[in-house]
């Protein structure tokens, strides 16, 4: 077929708006995916920092007597000053010598999501048991 006879005009066009797509949302994969699992990381670390903080409040009465048993009013209090301080919110729980912290956390998504900003919403979990040890 000689060249006079194919109409290929708006080839390069079509191709250059399919590359730039698919570029724009390798970035947004890249950017927003990052910002998605560095919340979900730094939520975690909250939820692990404060269930140590919590399971350190040894109650001083039972450690006197030889017992290990944590003070869980004081436990509670240091969980979540400590998520107070890092910026989140959770739920602090204490079973015995055992603390369990539970938060959530949130991040825009803003390339994926263009125009709109999307909240994209995390939670996480983590568990600190005290040994026997009382030293």
């Amino acid at each position: 077929m000689s060249r006079a006879g194919r109409d290929d005009r708006g080839y390069a066009s079509a191709w250059t708006i399919a590359v730039a797509t698919a570029c724009w949302a390798l970035v947004g994969l890249v950017v927003d995916g990052g910002r998605a699992l560095r919340e979900r990381s730094d939520a975690f670390g909250a939820a692990a920092a404060a269930a140590r903080a919590g399971v350190q409040e040894i109650d001083e009465v039972a450690a006197v007597q030889g017992e290990v048993r944590l003070d869980e009013a004081r436990a509670v209090a240091a969980a979540e000053a400590l998520l107070a301080r890092r910026g989140y919110e959770g739920e602090v729980t204490v079973d015995g010598v055992e603390v369990t912290v539970v938060v959530e956390g949130e991040t825009d998504l803003r390339i994926l999501a263009a125009p709109d900003v999307v909240t994209y919403r995390v939670a996480a979990s983590a568990r600190a048991v005290r040994g026997n040890d009382i030293s």
